[in-house]
C-alpha cells in the first residue's frame, strides 16, 4: 500500500458561499428578480457579472437548471422539470462559455422573450456558472505512504425569478412553540406561503415578562417558496433571563408582499423558567 493514492472525486457547489482557493471568482448580483408586470415589453434584458479572483485564467460554461425550494430552506436542483413555472428552455443568455483573469470581469447578457406566455405567479430557474477544468490537490489521509487526489469543481448558481399576471405573496406562521434539548431550549416555528410567489422573510424573537421588554435577538431569516413551507429551529438567547419565571416570547417575522409593502406577522409562547436561570 506504500505510495498509494486514492481519487476522489467531488463537486463544489458555491451558492452564494466564498470558498478558498477553488472558487476563484465573484458573481454579481446573486439573484435576479423580475417584476413583469412593471414592464412595457413582452421581454426582458439584464445582465449578471462574473469576476476572476484566481491568478490563473479560468475557463467557465454557463447553463440553466430548474430548481425547488424544501421545507428547510435548502435549494433542490432538478435535472428536467414539466413544471409550467420552469424558466430553464426560455432563458437566453450569452456568452455560453468565457474565459476570465484575475481582476477583469465579464458580463453574461440574460433575455427571456415572450412573458405574456409565462403562467400566473413565480416562474423561475437557476443560472450555474461552473469552471470547464476541474482544480485538483492532494490531501493526506494521517496513514503513511496513503493521500487522496480531490478533483473540484466549482459551480456557482444564480436564481432568476420573473413574476407575472396574478402574483400573490402572503406568509402565516402556523405554530410557534419552544421545545427542549440537551444543550438548551429552542423555538419550533412552522412559516407557510400561501401564495403563487416565494416569500423572503427576517424577523426576530422578543422575551417578555409581563408588559416589559427584556431582550430581543435577530431570528434567522430564511425563503419560502410560494405554496410551500419551511420549519425554523433557532436556540433561544437567553443570556438576559436573570431571574425564574413566567416569559413570554413573540416571534415578529417581516416581508414584502406582492407590491412591496412590508408586512409583519407575530405569534406567541409561554416560556416558565423554574430553579437556577
Amino acid at each position: 500500500m506504500s505510495g498509494m493514492k486514492k481519487k476522489i472525486f467531488g463537486l463544489l457547489i458555491a451558492l452564494g458561499l466564498a470558498v478558498p482557493a477553488f472558487a476563484s471568482v465573484a458573481v454579481a448580483p446573486t439573484r435576479v428578480e423580475i417584476n413583469a408586470n412593471k414592464l412595457k415589453n413582452n421581454y426582458v434584458t439584464t445582465a449578471i457579472e462574473v469576476k476572476g479572483d484566481s491568478q490563473q485564467p479560468m475557463r467557465f460554461k454557463v447553463y440553466p437548471g430548474f430548481f425547488t425550494i424544501n421545507e428547510k430552506g435548502e435549494v433542490v436542483m432538478t435535472e428536467s422539470s414539466n413544471d409550467p413555472h420552469d424558466l430553464t428552455k426560455k432563458i437566453r443568455f450569452v456568452p455560453s462559455e468565457f474565459t476570465v483573469v484575475q481582476g477583469r470581469n465579464q458580463k453574461v447578457r440574460i433575455n427571456i422573450a415572450n412573458l405574456n406566455q409565462l403562467p400566473d405567479g413565480e416562474n423561475r430557474t437557476m443560472l450555474y456558472i461552473e469552471d470547464v477544468n476541474p482544480k485538483e490537490m492532494n490531501i493526506p489521509t494521517g496513514r503513511a505512504g496513503i493521500g487522496a487526489q480531490l478533483i473540484v469543481k466549482t459551480r456557482v448558481g444564480v436564481p432568476v425569478y420573473v413574476d407575472k399576471g396574478k402574483v400573490s405573496k402572503e406568509a402565516e406562521i402556523e405554530y410557534f412553540n419552544i421545545v427542549k434539548a440537551k444543550d438548551g431550549l429552542y423555538t419550533d416555528m412552522k412559516i407557510l406561503s400561501k401564495g403563487n410567489s416565494k416569500v423572503r422573510y427576517s424577523g426576530k424573537v422578543q422575551i417578555l415578562q409581563g408588559k416589559s421588554l427584556i431582550d430581543e435577538y435577530e431570528l434567522d431569516g430564511g425563503v419560502v417558496g410560494g405554496g410551500n413551507y419551511f420549519v425554523n429551529k433557532q436556540k433561544i438567547d437567553t443570556k438576559n433571563i436573570k431571574n425564574s419565571g413566567e416569559y413570554t416570547l413573540r416571534a415578529v417575522i417581516s416581508y414584502l408582499d406582492e407590491n412591496g409593502k412590508k408586512k409583519n406577522i407575530k405569534k406567541e409562547a409561554n416560556l416558565n423558567i423554574t430553579g437556577k436561570v
